[in-house]
This record gives structure tokens, C-alpha cells and sequence, in this order.
């Protein structure tokens, strides 16, 4: 998205942000909704929430970067299983692969829910 020059009052463009913050975080893009949130942060520290949401984007982002983490890692321990047990084709690594990818996936989950602790 390209930047844009913002115009109304303070609180308007804040209001503005505050909103695109949101939508960006509801999508899951919260290295979009950061931006947002750093703006408002830096010329109304106070505004709402705001700084709440700002760290709380920040460490679903940081959640999101280790579930990809985890999903690589867990393709690679699977093909090395592959290799040791000497998987007869591609189609059988490209299998484990992925079986792999998701498994290292789920422990990433849980592993992030372990984390972050119950809910309230």
C-alpha cells in the first residue's frame, strides 16, 4: 500500500489509523496494523488503546514468524527421516515434506499457547 498524506485534525487521523489498525489485525496483517499503531503512538501516545493493541501486535507477529519457523523445521526433520529410511522417489519426500510441515505447525500452536498461558 502506498503511502498517503493524512489530512484533518489529529484526532481524525487517528480515528482513521485506529480503524485501519484494526482491520489490519482482523486480516491477520499485523505488521500493517504495527505501522498504524506506531503512528498514532508517536503523536498521541494516549489515544484509546492504542499502545495496548501496538504490543499486542507485536507479539502475534512474533507468534506468526515462529509457527513458520517451526513448519520448515519440522519439513526438514522429515525429510531427514526419509533419507535415513531411504524413501524410494520424490513423491515420497515431497510427502514427508509436507507431513512434516504440518506437524511442525501444530507443535508450533502449541507450543505458542503454552506460552502465552491459559485465557481468561
Amino acid at each position: 500500500m502506498p503511502k498517503q498524506m493524512l489530512s484533518g485534525t489529529l484526532d481524525e487521523q487517528c480515528e482513521f489509523l485506529y480503524n485501519l489498525a484494526l482491520d489490519k489485525m482482523e486480516q491477520g496483517s499485523y505488521t500493517g496494523a504495527i505501522r498504524a499503531l506506531q503512528e498514532i503512538v508517536r503523536y498521541a501516545p494516549d489515544y484509546r488503546d492504542a499502545a495496548q493493541l501496538l504490543q499486542e501486535s507485536r507479539a502475534r507477529k512474533a507468534e506468526s514468524r515462529w509457527l513458520i519457523v517451526f513448519a520448515f523445521l519440522g519439513g526438514i526433520v522429515m525429510i531427514g527421516v526419509g533419507t535415513l529410511f531411504q524413501a524410494s522417489n520424490d513423491a515420497a519426500f515431497l510427502a514427508l515434506a509436507l507431513a512434516g510441515a504440518g506437524l511442525g505447525y501444530l507443535a508450533g500452536i502449541g507450543i505458542n499457547r503454552r506460552r502465552r498461558g491459559p485465557r481468561v
